[in-house]
């Protein structure tokens, strides 16, 4: 008896090592504004599905505030294979419309792993994602390219992001040609022996949706927590810095996500 006693605490202490690193690896799984924008280059375990919602304030300079909620659902379609879908409300569309921000637009994207990290390289990704004009003010069908790197150091993860956009309907003062750029640096908070928060931080630098519009410049910052097995709930606030007359000065996100 006290044999068996024994060998269920070593199987015990074994399934709780092994499901440790799982949990870390589904709390460091970066999405697109969940909560900052940079994402990372490792696509979700394959046949793994998260699905995630949130609520995103604006406070903008002008007092023409807007909000809504996203939601987004990912999948792992086979080993280092990522297809995910992804929606966004806002208020105010035909303005939002003219900053870029459609509501109700949805968006579709694979994103393939081409190498893992090693102890001489960063993780490389690529990604691929079309943009469909199902939501109000939209054009027409926009197309991404992007390439993702991640790197990490001990305890913290740089993250790389290049994407560029080509716009599928424009008006006259509008760039079809759009082009962003992100770095981001992430690590746990936790304790020793503790993987339940992740904190975050990023820069990104775009084009401006109009031309001879300057570059715009935006700062966030977040965190992720697991409250659950697989369940994730995140915040973030950030700002944009650019000389918009009625810019973003502060962004408000939280949300929460569950990998089955």
């Amino acid at each position: 008896m006290e044999r068996k006693r024994t060998w269920g605490w070593v199987v015990a202490g074994l399934v709780l090592a092994a499901a440790s690193p799982l949990h870390a690896q589904f709390l460091s799984n970066l999405e697109p504004e969940r909560p900052i924008a940079v994402e990372d280059a490792a696509p979700i375990p394959f046949r793994a599905i998260s699905a995630g919602v949130d609520w995103t304030y604006n406070v903008r300079r002008g007092g023409l505030n807007d909000q809504g909620p996203g939601w987004s659902v990912l999948y792992g379609a086979i080993r280092s294979l990522e297809v995910g879908a992804a929606q966004r409300y806002v208020t105010r569309p035909g303005r939002n419309a003219r900053r870029g921000i459609a509501s109700g637009d949805l968006e579709i994207h694979a994103l393939y792993g081409l190498l893992g990290e090693t102890a001489r390289r960063p993780a490389v990704a690529a990604r691929v994602g079309f943009i469909f004009p199902t939501g109000l003010d939209s054009g027409g069908t926009d197309l991404q390219l992007g390439a993702l790197l991640t790197r990490s150091f001990d305890s913290m993860r740089v993250h790389g992001n290049f994407r560029w956009t080509r716009l599928g309907d424009t008006v006259p003062t509008e760039r079809s040609d759009r082009i962003e750029g992100g770095l981001a640096v992430d690590f746990l908070a936790s304790g020793p022996g503790r993987t339940d928060t992740l904190i975050l931080a990023d820069v990104t630098v775009r084009t401006s949706p109009v031309l001879l519009g300057d570059a715009i410049v935006n700062l966030e910052v977040g965190a992720r927590h697991r409250v659950g097995v697989q369940t994730i709930i995140f915040g973030g606030i950030g700002s944009e810095i650019s000389d918009q007359p009625d810019r973003p000065r502060i962004l408000f996100r939280v949300g929460i996500s569950h990998v089955f």
